[in-house]
């Protein structure tokens, strides 16, 4: 009798603990905005995430505080004002639980996209470029990776994989060769942070990194990139891949 008890109250306990998780979600953001990462300089910068529906959200970075309410979705932004280039930067934000990330730069932030030609990583040219992966420590050039995934119907609010990385020689592998050498002759040109997003898929068509309404000046394009939205067709193309 006493066993059952124990188990009894033991999950009740249990059942309380799911409640109180289920019913006060942390605040969450993106992937994207993360410790490490680059800002954009003299420009408005876009700070978003997730938290409770109508939750209040206060954001602290470099001695000013900014605050916003969750919308009925429970997402939430913050506009940030132009800043110049320096760092490194701590910021903190605080609704239900309380986030700080460090390490934070502003500076110039390019995004690489693309084909082949920026997929192509540095790994794949060492030996052609064994002084510059060895000399290529600089905590101011850093690259996130944008891991690939499809979906042509809704736009995507985060990725499932990423983080901020500095140029080092056990990084700089992973790094586009292309974009290194950008980051680095912009960086030896303005003294700035270099931010790099590194979002590209070797082999895409051109076509595939267009807009749908540049696309409606090429109409057998605009075809194929509303034929990949039906789920159906993007499903049996998968299968032929994998079975090929």
């Amino acid at each position: 009798m006493i066993q059952k008890s124990n188990i009894r109250i033991s999950s009740l306990y249990m059942v309380i603990i799911l409640l109180y998780q289920a019913g006060s979600a942390e605040i969450r953001l993106p992937r994207l905005i993360s410790s490490g990462m680059v800002l954009q300089r003299q420009t408005d910068i876009k700070i978003w995430g997730w938290a409770d529906v109508h939750e209040p959200v206060t954001l602290h970075f470099l001695g000013d505080s900014y605050q916003t309410t969750a919308d009925d979705n429970g997402e939430w932004d913050i506009i940030l004002p132009k800043m110049e280039a320096g760092g490194p930067f701590s910021m903190e934000i605080i609704a239900e639980n309380q986030i700080v990330l460090d390490n934070i730069l502003v500076g110039e932030v390019w995004v690489c996209s693309g084909q082949s030609n920026m997929d192509l990583n540095m790994g794949r040219v060492a030996p052609l470029y064994g002084k510059e992966i060895e000399n290529s420590t600089n905590s101011a050039i850093r690259r996130f990776f944008v891991s690939t995934q499809y979906d042509f119907n809704t736009p995507q609010k985060d990725f499932k994989s990423g983080s901020w990385d500095s140029a080092s020689p056990e990084t700089i592998l992973r790094f586009t060769a292309v974009g290194y050498f950008f980051a680095k002759a912009l960086y030896e040109q303005f003294h700035v942070p270099i931010g790099l997003i590194h979002a590209s898929v070797g082999g895409s068509p051109a076509e595939a990194w267009l807009s749908e309404e540049a696309l409606r000046e090429f109409p057998h394009h605009l075809a194929s990139a509303l034929q990949c939205r039906d789920s159906v067709y993007i499903r049996e193309i998968i299968a032929q891949d994998q079975a090929g």
